[in-house]
């Protein structure tokens, strides 16, 4: 893997920890340069120095700090990167979060969604002449959990506002699916201007979120973190969609850990899809 990126732009959502925190030094070691999106600022500051530590003689690797739930600090990220970068080759949409109580952003919409998809939706979508610049590989972060997760079960409306609520578990399952139903219609709207996007499942893995969630199932989940597996399972997924030039013609797949696998049957409605791409588009104001 050494080199064979060499010359390429990555940015990395979620990169101070991690399936994000892996893969950006993935990328480094593979000759890319990268820029880490985080949302705090110590922790941001804490992986890259670390990262520049441990690879000093790598590519360069930078920061910036946006919170992807917030569409303001994703619209002024959007424009620092733009500003900055002129090409992007490939765009990791990873970072994610989960909360015990429904909690709305700013804007009006429930945390979990607006932050795992709405963000990364538009991040995606003001990125598009950088990606289109460049190699123009999307790889969103999503999880088997999208197989529970029903986009179908009330309006968009409500589920992006927070008016279904039905859970911590539920409100992460319908933002994974989002983010394979976004991938989806990328591949099907943009695969004109060269850029594929593609989804993955990580593998379940030993990582912060887990002590992020609802009281219930952090309990009956944490004893068993010894169990799951390093988060460089999950960096290497996303390396398989990027460092491989055979994969350059791959788009709108799912892959669980490595392997390519057919989503949930919602994930596969193109109507939804095309649903939810152009709500996204309503509530994000362009």
């Amino acid at each position: 893997m050494s080199g064979s990126l060499r010359g390429q732009v990555g940015v990395v959502t979620g990169a101070n920890s991690g399936v994000g925190r892996s893969a950006a030094g993935m990328l480094l070691d593979a000759g890319a340069d990268v820029t880490m999106v985080c949302r705090s600022r110590e922790r941001g500051e804490r992986a890259l120095a670390e990262l520049r530590q441990s690879r000093a003689d790598r590519p360069r690797v930078e920061l910036e700090l946006a919170d992807l739930s917030r569409q303001e600090d994703v619209r002024e990220v959007a424009a620092r990167l733009d500003a900055r970068l002129p090409a992007i080759d490939i765009l990791v949409n990873n970072a994610g979060v989960t909360r015990p109580r429904c909690v709305q952003t700013p804007e009006g919409f429930e945390l979990t969604f607006a932050t795992n998809h709405l963000g990364h939706f538009l991040l995606t979508r003001l990125l598009r002449d950088r990606l289109e610049a460049g190699r123009g590989r999307i790889v969103n972060v999503s999880s088997r959990g999208h197989q529970s997760g029903d986009l179908r079960r009330a309006g968009l409306e409500d589920i992006a506002r927070g008016r279904a609520w039905e859970g911590a578990l539920q409100a992460y399952a319908d933002s994974k699916l989002a983010n394979v139903l976004f991938t989806c219609e990328t591949a099907r709207r943009w695969g004109s201007r060269g850029i594929t996007a593609n989804a993955v499942h990580p593998g379940v893995l030993a990582t912060e979120i887990w002590k992020k969630t609802s009281l219930a199932p952090r309990l009956l989940l944490l004893p068993f973190t010894w169990l799951m597996s390093s988060p460089d399972v999950g960096g290497k997924a996303v390396m398989n969609l990027v460092d491989d030039p055979s994969r350059d013609d791959v788009t709108g797949r799912y892959f669980h850990v490595r392997q390519e696998k057919t989503p949930s049957a919602q994930a596969r409605d193109a109507a939804l899809a095309c649903e939810l791409w152009e709500r996204s588009v309503e509530w994000t104001r362009g």
